[in-house]
């Protein structure tokens, strides 16, 4: 209980940091300079969202098949999660001199 509670808090504020950048446009103030692609930056946000909602569904579970079953492609969606959230990144400054 004391892993799924953060989790879940976690999720939360994500799933409403991805549906602020998706309905207004608003990001926090220390991402307003890296981000450039914000709908995707909005929806990749409300993908990790849901792929923690599946770590909250499947973590308490008592079967071990169970359990892998829901959280292993959860893992997956938060690491394509953090792929695509580069993606939405402005390129890095590079310096030629």
């Amino acid at each position: 209980m004391y892993v799924l509670v953060p989790i879940g808090v976690i999720a939360l504020l994500l799933a409403a940091s991805g549906v602020a950048a998706l309905g207004r446009g608003w990001l926090l103030t220390w991402q307003r300079r890296h981000i450039v692609r914000l709908r995707l930056f909005g929806w990749v946000r409300l993908l990790i969202a849901a792929a923690l909602g599946s770590q909250v569904i499947g973590l308490p579970a008592v079967d071990p098949v169970y359990r892998s079953v829901v959280t292993v492609p959860g893992v997956e969606v938060v690491l394509l999660g953090l792929v695509l959230i580069t993606r939405a990144q402005r390129p890095p400054c590079t310096r030629q001199g």
